[in-house]
């Protein structure tokens, strides 16, 4: 065998290593990444939202609009046995619910006559709505506005529906009040809708019902919103990817031309990061709505 033939026969094991190190250095990037995305849906999201509960809790407290606009405060929900106490905000798609739990467009307002429908987040942004699977009959969920609370009391045990079923969310006989919880369901999927349903106590007369319906989203979509609902967040979740890329692999080149390590790595985690927070928010509007 010639010496180039021993050359040649060395470098095929030598180009498996370094095909086999580059894919468990690859696998072992993809598994930090996803960790690092469940850290941020799990508290830098929640981060997001307890800053605009604050905000909205200043503006209920001094006066929440008659007749709610998008976006605006529109009542406090407590829910005293999963320990929840969110200020809920009009409109149910992924901005409005970035901020809380979200009124559905064609609800009436709490107190009055009719289906007053919330949505919320059960994993992230706070994640108001992760416990409501543990509701049970005679349950109570408080909702508060102005100088009027309105206590009602879970009617049946929390039910799972097919995202199609918008009625869950609609006004079906309006001689009575009512109050709808909707949430994702399992947790971290889109698959079903986990629904609650209570009644205002008895004690309490209902009021003329004031719809709110500011025309902003069809609620069947978003019932129905999965993955990739929000195809505008595609375009920029696949430049910053390629900009995080792109920061690691001049990391790597700078460090292989003789810079130091102990300056290169350091400096490039200051800039990954923040690009990184970023993508993670293009990522997350990428998934459902209420999730």
């Amino acid at each position: 065998m010639t010496e180039a033939e021993i050359t040649a026969n060395q470098r095929v094991p030598r180009r498996f290593d370094a095909v086999l190190g580059g894919v468990g250095q690859a696998l072992i990037a993809t598994g930090v990444l996803m960790l690092l995305f469940v850290a941020y849906q799990l508290w830098g999201t929640g981060l997001s939202e307890q800053r605009a509960q604050n905000d909205l809790q200043r503006t209920f407290m001094s006066q929440a609009p008659a007749i709610p606009s998008y976006g605006d405060p529109v009542t406090r929900i407590e829910i005293p046995k999963i320990g929840v106490n969110k200020i809920v905000v009009a409109g149910v798609d992924f901005e409005a619910l970035q901020k809380g739990p979200g009124l559905f467009d064609g609800s009436p307002l709490p107190g009055q006559l009719g289906n007053v429908a919330i949505a919320g987040h059960r994993t992230s942004y706070g994640a108001p709505f992760s416990q409501i699977n543990e509701l049970g009959v005679g349950d109570s969920i408080v909702l508060t506005r102005g100088t009027s609370t309105y206590t009602y009391e879970v009617y049946k045990e929390p039910f799972v529906v097919d995202p199609s079923q918008v009625e869950v969310v609609k006004t079906l006989d309006n001689t009575i009040a009512e109050l709808t919880l909707v949430t994702c369901h399992p947790k971290w999927t889109s698959k079903n809708r986990l629904i609650v349903k209570a009644k205002l106590e008895s004690s309490v007369t209902p009021q003329p019902a004031t719809v709110y319906s500011p025309s902003v989203v069809n609620v069947a979509a978003v019932l129905d919103s999965g993955w990739f609902h929000d195809s505008s967040a595609l375009p920029g979740a696949i430049i910053l990817a390629i900009v995080l890329a792109l920061l690691v692999i001049v990391a790597k080149r700078f460090v292989a031309r003789g810079q130091r390590a102990q300056i290169v790595y350091p400096v490039t985690v200051l800039v990954f990061l923040p690009v990184l927070f970023v993508f993670f928010g293009y990522l997350t509007r990428l998934m459902p709505v209420n999730m």
